[in-house]
């Protein structure tokens, strides 16, 4: 499954990282977003790391292991 960045709405390629922000223990911010978009939110001081994403093998594998979701 393509993975859609929560910020500029674009394709992610390659690495998505989980950028976050809290003010007094409230989560203010929590969004997947590509590279591009985290190098942004580092220089604005956001929580921003990298995240593993599940790839499109072990997708495929669970869809194949669980059958079809419709009774079609």
């Amino acid at each position: 499954m393509d993975t859609i960045c929560r910020h500029c709405d674009e394709l992610i390629v390659g690495e998505a990282y989980r950028v976050t922000s809290e003010d007094e223990g409230i989560i203010m911010l929590d969004m997947i977003v590509c590279h591009l978009c985290f190098v942004e939110a580092k220089k604005l001081g956001l929580h921003a790391e990298a995240i593993a994403m599940e790839s499109d093998r072990s997708s495929a594998h669970n869809h194949s292991k669980h059958g079809p979701r419709l009774g079609v």
